[in-house]
């Protein structure tokens, strides 16, 4: 690994103080990380769009030029009863050539905590990669809250296993007569002590074009997008229901088999659930194709109590973080 003997600088910026050319160099520095483009107007919608019109930034510059960022975006929960703001960590980076050691991160985190207690966002959560969980639970003092859950509908077998592409057929035929066997068994209740507040700054914010959304009886809605994977697999990723229950879920199910049939192989939730989703399989441990393990910090003890600390509390799902 290269390193650099050019000491570096930290320092702190709400996004709405960022300079234009500190803007171009944090672009910069997310393509070169992630190997993937954030243009403008994605960089203004997903760090300004906001409920504060701004996120909050730990940066590390030398001379003068941006190469490390460290980022909380602020969201508006309901939780136990009362709003509050949470932080979700994203986009944490560093340039290759300036990763001399984990220490570099945890002073950005530190200068994005500061501020965003001070403006009243009372938890900081994420859901770190296999390389940066322990860096996130062992130096930043996260908690882990749980694993996320897949639960799929098969459409196209063959796109999973090549060797089975006879089978497809066979495949879309079960997963018609998944999602239209009747329930034998009333579900639980779905009551989420915390839950993030899905308003228009919410949509407007996390969602674009690329977004589908369907409508569902009594004034509920699913919002979900087609993604095809690296491996060719065209996957309809369920992103949210709202509202969260069994009965609107199996709803969604429905009708997103309708709108897959013609153009997935698969259809995927991830999340958290406090009931078995009809028309879906849970996916064993063993067959998922990563782990997603929610982690988070209480920043302010008089905002929440460490009941946010536990899934079983949560709605949670891929709506509330930054992928797919």
């Amino acid at each position: 690994m290269i390193t650099t003997r050019t000491t570096p600088c930290f320092d702190f910026r709400q996004t709405d103080q960022l300079a234009g050319d500190e803007v171009e160099q944090f672009t910069g520095l997310f393509n070169r990380v992630f190997g993937k483009a954030l243009d403008r107007a994605e960089f203004e919608r997903k760090y300004r769009q906001t409920p504060l019109g701004h996120s909050y930034h730990g940066l590390m510059t030398v001379e003068g030029r941006i190469v490390g960022a460290y980022n909380l975006v602020p969201y508006e929960y309901r939780c136990f009863g009362a709003k509050r703001l949470f932080g979700l960590s994203v986009d944490a980076m560093i340039d290759a050539e300036h990763r001399s050691g984990p220490f570099h991160l945890l002073k950005m985190a530190r200068l994005a905590y500061r501020p965003a207690a001070r403006d009243g966002v009372v938890f900081a959560f994420g859901f770190p990669n296999e390389q940066a969980y322990t860096f996130t639970c062992k130096l930043l003092t996260w908690k882990e809250l749980g694993q996320l859950e897949f639960y799929a509908l098969p459409i196209n077998i063959g796109a999973l296993r090549p060797s089975l592409r006879w089978a497809n057929p066979l495949s879309r035929l079960c997963a018609a007569g998944m999602v239209r066997v009747p329930r034998l068994f009333a579900p639980k209740r779905s009551d989420f002590p915390v839950e993030k507040v899905c308003d228009d700054t919410f949509r407007q914010h996390r969602y674009d074009a690329r977004y589908g959304v369907i409508p569902l009886n009594g004034g509920g809605e699913c919002t979900y997008r087609v993604y095809e994977e690296d491996d060719g697999v065209r996957v309809l990723y369920i992103i949210d229901v709202n509202p969260l229950t069994a009965h609107c879920f199996a709803k969604a199910v429905a009708r997103l088999h309708g709108i897959a049939a013609s153009c997935a192989d698969l259809i995927l939730y991830v999340g958290w659930l406090p009931f078995a989703p009809k028309g879906l399989w849970r996916v064993p441990p063993s067959l998922r194709p990563r782990q997603i393990r929610m982690c988070g910090r209480v920043l302010d003890p008089k905002g929440v109590d460490e009941r946010i600390l536990q899934l079983e509390n949560w709605n949670v799902n891929i709506s509330n973080f930054d992928v797919r």
